[in-house]
């Protein structure tokens, strides 16, 4: 059942009950494009989770596939990444070349690499699907 919706710029979240599941959900749309999924026990849980969202990307980080790069449009070309519910999964910078590359928490060397910060967004999104999640990256929980 549709609830509200909140938008920020060109940012939006219409946040939904499900009442079999007992919890709140909100899609993120930039524009018109779905960017992920977040959810919570509460309407103003995921509200929060949105402002959140929109705090970073107006810093200048991006949120496509469930995932937030910080530092991507701010020219620092590097910053943390992380799924839509907050999690830090890692962080990512870019080579004098202008290579991009991920290095995932808890190791030390390159996870993935792309040729642009786009093309890295959805190696990460990818590895996320493949990594052990059962879930796809955008769908998550708080």
């Amino acid at each position: 059942m549709h609830i509200e919706n909140e938008e920020h710029g060109e940012m939006s979240c219409q946040i939904d009950a499900n009442e079999e599941m007992d919890h709140y959900v909100g899609t993120l749309r930039y524009r018109i494009f779905e960017v992920g999924l977040i959810s919570g026990p509460s309407v103003g849980a995921v509200r929060a989770q949105f402002r959140a969202i929109c705090e970073m990307t107006d810093a200048g980080g991006m949120v496509r596939n469930g995932i937030i790069m910080t530092g991507y449009h701010n020219r620092a070309f590097s910053g943390d990444v992380l799924r839509v519910d907050g999690e830090i999964i890692g962080e990512w910078t870019s080579d004098d070349e202008e290579w991009c590359h991920f290095t995932a928490v808890d190791t030390v060397e390159v996870t993935l690499s792309a040729p642009s910060p786009w093309m890295l967004h959805d190696s990460i999104a990818t590895w996320m699907n493949c990594d052990g999640d059962t879930t796809k990256a955008y769908q998550t929980s708080a």
